[in-house]
């Protein structure tokens, strides 16, 4: 029976259907034909994909693949990871399979390699057919150089448990916001000085020295206290000085005012005279002066009347807290006197006892204390300390200055002393001598101090020094002169360094560079040397006499904009000082130089994306024909070979796209030996303890060995560290110090020997054998650095 037209017609159109739909997979089979209504096959096979390799990758260091899409399925599939992690789409970076869809996006994480030239892989795969792709990551070749410095960006470093950059307590000029200077002493070529000096460059101020001798000259003795202060009169006169201070409308006053947050770290210091009780007049030109009274008994110590003062001009000069809360911000520090020993003994004809100048600042301490008794006040938090020492040259005669004034002084004072004061200067023209604090003999100052106050009190005494920089002898007589501005900025520089390695412990440092000080001036064509300021006139081919920045601001616009978290980072050259700061998406990287001659460097820097930096601003503060330069210049990429100028400064400002992330922190502590100070002797072992150490799996440790000896001796001792017998480096920080026979009489100085960690212990025996004999080993210690992560060095 012939079949109907209509149904030929549909077993012709399905029979063609199923000629054209049999489907793209070779895999398939005719029993897997399907009716017209059903689906076809889930396909979980993605089209090809892959990822471009990175090289010249900083070591390890996080790094993200370019993102891919992926395509060419039609369902759900697995994707997993081996060696690094994956994100689809927006998510969170994770190393865990899952699944994944058609035009997902996915990208890759991978940390590089902690070696130099080494590769890691990623390997990626999506699907059921194992498609699968890698992302490679190669470090960089190791550095050609032999002066290498590693900053690890991603580690902060925390020392004695500080980590940020203090900019109250390291970028300081030696001068307060109400000075004269700032404002009346001369015209100014800068509209508004003060405001563009501090806030310009983000300084704060640091020290004053007159505000407390001028306003004693116009007070009267106590007339039932013969020797002592008026209370009332100075209570009056401390009332106007407050509420003119808070209350009267011309522009000085404002920008005073408006500068005071720059002002809260100020340290208020004496001079001997006429504080030192000796008869000198409190105001010499007033018909009302006085003298400090000599007393000294038990109910009045000598130099009470001295303390009672000060802690009167503290509680009643500045804003005391109380409800009527005016006058300027008090003071946060009293250094007892200015340099006491040098007009009382070094220079007197008829010198005091030391013991008695030290007995002075205990008194006068615990008078301040005393006298400032308004607990709710600010002033209740006042620290007070001493000795302000100008050349604390602990060596001289075999360490007989150590004992008979700075162990003297902590041993009568020192627990009545909330800081230890003092002064640091390099005298690079120095009676034809060139003798340097920065490098070991400023660590060998420092360490002796921390160590012998640590087994004294238990723990070190903190420090503020003051005044630091240089003095330059040869040019005391001489007109403004750029060389000698150099000579005192890459002095400042170099300091300023060793400063940051003990944040913990300092609590001021202050470059000794004033504003205008013409109250030191010499003569017509001899000014005061430590200016920020000075006429046009001075300069070779100006005229004029505006007041325009000397050479010394160059040291304030190197440093402006640096802050943040420190960030660990270390030079295999002791002679290259180096510090790093991360601040959100910037780092800041500190390169100063202790070599007397221009030198090169290779700068690694770890834990960034070195594609993801934006630009580079690098300055570099040097010297051509002894004048200072201070050169800028931006860079695309940190250079391979990186030239540093004599004594030059580099910091390099790093701008990335993101935020620098700092997952791990590396925590630094010093641990001291119980002893100190042991002779040398030929052959005989000095044996000293170094107790509770705390390690950790990564880090580092450093033995610190204090030396003072004569130049000939051997700085090249044996040393075993539990047993282990350990390398002592040829190489410390900066000069020789004896310098062709025209530096320091002797060596003084820290020599810093690596440690193992494997040969640590809880607590530690430490052996050093000299072969030969003379001087001491004046203190030891152990820099411990313990981190959560793998330290990255290029050596």
């Amino acid at each position: 029976m012939p079949i109907p037209s209509t149904t030929f017609l549909w077993v012709l159109l399905l029979s063609l259907c199923v000629m054209a739909c049999g489907g793209s997979n070779d895999a398939a089979t005719a029993g897997n034909s399907t009716s017209p209504n059903s689906q076809t096959d889930n396909d979980t096979i993605p089209n090809a994909f892959n990822f471009s390799s990175v090289q010249n990758v900083s070591l390890n260091t996080q790094l993200h693949s370019e993102t891919i899409t992926i395509s060419g399925i039609n369902a759900a599939t697995t994707v997993s990871i081996n060696n690094g992690q994956f994100k689809i789409n927006e998510g969170e970076f994770s190393s865990t399979a899952t699944t994944v869809s058609n035009n997902d996006k996915i990208t890759i994480s991978l940390t590089s390699a902690n070696e130099y030239n080494t590769t890691h892989t990623a390997t990626l795969t999506i699907g059921n057919g194992n498609v699968s792709a890698t992302f490679d990551v190669t470090t960089l070749t190791a550095p050609s150089l032999n002066n290498l410095i590693d900053v690890n960006l991603h580690i902060k470093h925390s020392v004695g448990g500080i980590d940020r950059f203090d900019r109250e307590k390291f970028i300081t000029i030696h001068a307060n916001h109400t000075e004269n200077d700032w404002y009346t002493v001369g015209e100014n070529k800068l509209d508004d000085l003060i405001t563009d000096f501090t806030e310009g460059f983000d300084v704060y101020f640091g020290r004053d020295a007159g505000g407390i001798g001028w306003n004693l000259s116009n007070l009267p003795q106590d007339p039932n206290n013969f020797g002592f202060v008026d209370p009332q009169a100075t209570t009056e006169r401390g009332f106007d000085v407050r509420w003119n201070y808070t209350n009267q409308t011309d522009q000085r006053s404002i920008t005073q005012r408006n500068l005071q947050y720059r002002n809260h770290n100020l340290i208020v210091s004496g001079q001997q005279h006429p504080y030192w009780p000796d008869g000198t007049l409190t105001g010499q030109y007033s018909a009302q002066s006085w003298a400090f009274s000599q007393n000294d008994s038990q109910n009045e110590p000598f130099g009470s009347a001295t303390g009672d003062y000060i802690g009167r001009y503290v509680s009643e000069f500045f804003n005391n807290g109380s409800d009527n809360a005016i006058g300027a911000p008090p003071p946060a520090f009293v250094e007892v006197m200015n340099e006491p020993l040098y007009d009382l003994y070094d220079v007197a004809d008829n010198p005091v006892e030391l013991a008695q100048v030290f007995e002075f600042h205990k008194s006068v301490a615990n008078q301040i204390r005393n006298t400032n008794i308004k607990s709710t006040t600010p002033n209740s938090t006042l620290k007070i300390g001493g000795y302000t020492a100008a050349f604390p040259d602990f060596d001289a005669d075999n360490f007989q200055e150590w004992e008979e004034r700075d162990k003297l002084f902590i041993d009568i004072a020192g627990a009545d002393m909330d800081f230890i004061s003092l002064h640091l200067y390099d005298m690079p023209r120095f009676s034809n001598t060139v003798q340097f604090r920065k490098g070991s003999n400023i660590e060998a100052t420092f360490d002796m101090l921390e160590h012998y106050t640590n087994i004294k009190f238990g723990t070190p005494k903190p420090f503020i020094v003051s005044e630091y920089g240089a003095q330059v002898h040869s040019m005391l007589q001489s007109p403004w002169s750029p060389q000698r501005d150099w000579l005192i900025v890459n002095s400042v520089n170099a300091q300023l360094m060793h400063f940051l390695e003990r944040p913990h412990l300092m609590e001021m440092s202050i470059p000794f560079i004033t504003v205008k000080a013409e109250w030191g001036r010499i003569s017509e064509n001899v000014p005061y040397t430590h200016r920020l300021m000075r006429q046009q006139k001075e300069a070779e081919g100006e005229t004029g006499d505006l007041w325009v920045y000397t050479d010394l601001v160059k040291f304030y616009q190197l440093w402006s904009d640096v802050n943040g978290v420190r960030a660990e980072s270390k030079s295999n050259d002791l002679d290259l000082q180096v510090d790093a700061y991360v601040e959100g998406q910037k780092a800041y990287i500190i390169v100063n130089s202790l070599e007397m001659q221009a030198t090169s460097f290779s700068l690694s820097v770890h834990g960034i994306d070195l594609a993801t930096i934006e630009d580079i601003t690098l300055k570099h503060l040097y010297s051509i024909d002894g004048k200072s330069v201070l050169e800028q210049q931006t860079l695309a990429s940190i250079p391979d070979n990186i030239k540093i100028g004599a004594e030059a400064t580099m910091i390099f400002e790093v701008s990335m796209q993101n935020n620098i992330a700092m997952p791990h922190t590396a925590f630094e502590q010093k641990y001291y030996a119980t002893s100190y100070k042991q002779s040398i002797i030929a052959n005989i072992s000095n044996t000293f303890s170094i107790e509770n150490i705390v390690t950790a799996d990564e880090g580092e440790a450093v033995l610190r060995l204090g030396v003072g000896r004569t130049h000939g001796l051997s700085l090249l001792p044996k040393i075993t560290f539990n047993d282990v017998t350990i390398s002592v480096p040829e190489d410390y920080r900066g000069y020789d110090q004896y310098h062709n026979g025209k530096g320091r009489a002797n060596y003084f100085g820290v020599i810093e020997i690596p440690v193992p960690l494997n040969v640590l212990r809880a607590n530690n025996s430490v052996n050093i054998t000299f072969s030969d004999t003379g001087g001491f080993i004046s203190s030891l210690s152990l820099q411990v650095l313990n981190s959560d992560t793998q330290l990255i060095r290029g050596y």
